[in-house]
């Protein structure tokens, strides 16, 4: 039976015969929780120090290739259509893969934004095979929105084209309103049919400027982050998620930061390592 179906049935269905036939009376398979993942870009001293501060189970660097450990474990990205070609992605992951021993691959990073990847539905859908020849799992291309219009093209087109995609990657960035994060968390699952990563989330103000920064407080991100990790820890179809911050000055996400500016964590960052 599969996973998501098992997880799917009411109680009583599990007493009926042939449900569990597969399993000891007595088994009980608990459900593994979501695992917490750090996105951190760095190759120094400090990120791998900031990476372990977070008990991280996981983290990604953007990249083909590991920056700093691979304790946590480390997934690689292939980043954009430029880096596949250029840079050899596909052939740093395969060559690291014995250090690394990662089952997982993200797509491209935001595709659909020309400041980002910055990529045609149809130069994806052509480089796609690419990734698929790792032999690894690979996670769809993130898009700016997990509504947008970009991702129901590759994924129609994908099936179309029978190619793999075994989960589904996301970014939200919004106001504190955990509720609604999680619907769009749900909403994904439900409209693909798959697992969902969610490689980018954060409370952020995208009106902020340096003269009238965010106007979310602090509190309110804390609150947020906790309620958001306990509901993804609720749902049995997400697999993986990450927190995204950068430095506690900046307008818009601030008040999200993980680190001081000395490297320390702040309230957020131990928050977030307590979950």
């Amino acid at each position: 039976m599969e996973r998501r179906t098992f997880l799917a049935l009411p109680l009583a269905a599990l007493t009926l015969p042939g449900v569990l036939s597969s399993a000891p009376a007595s088994a009980v398979v608990p459900r593994p929780l979501a695992l917490k993942g750090a996105a951190r870009g760095g190759t120094d001293a400090l990120a791998l120090r900031q990476i372990r501060d977070l008990n991280a189970s996981w983290y990604y660097s953007w990249g083909s290739t590991y920056t700093v450990t691979t304790n946590p474990g480390f997934v690689p990205m292939v980043w954009s259509g430029k880096a596949l070609i250029r840079n050899n992605s596909v052939g740093d992951v395969i060559r690291q893969l014995p250090v690394t021993r990662t089952e997982n691959l993200l797509g491209f990073n935001e595709p659909d934004y020309s400041s980002q990847a910055n990529m045609s539905v149809d130069e994806a859908i052509r480089l796609w095979p690419l990734l698929q020849s790792t032999g690894l799992r690979l996670g769809s291309p993130c898009t700016v929105s997990a509504t947008s219009p970009w991702l129901d093209k590759f994924m129609t087109k994908a099936a179309r084209a029978n190619l793999r995609v075994d989960f589904m990657t996301m970014h939200s960035y919004g106001w504190p309103n955990a509720e609604s994060f999680l619907s769009k968390v749900r909403n994904l699952h439900e409209k693909y049919e798959r697992p969902v990563w969610v490689t980018e989330f954060s409370v952020a103000d995208w009106s902020a400027t340096p003269s009238r920064p965010s106007r979310y407080t602090r509190n309110e991100v804390h609150s947020f982050m906790r309620a958001a990790v306990a509901g993804m820890r609720a749902m049995p179809f997400v697999e993986r998620f990450a927190w995204y911050a950068r430095g506690p000055s900046d307008p818009c996400l601030g008040p999200s930061a993980l680190y001081q500016t000395n490297g320390q964590l702040t309230v957020a960052g131990r928050i977030y390592a307590s979950l």
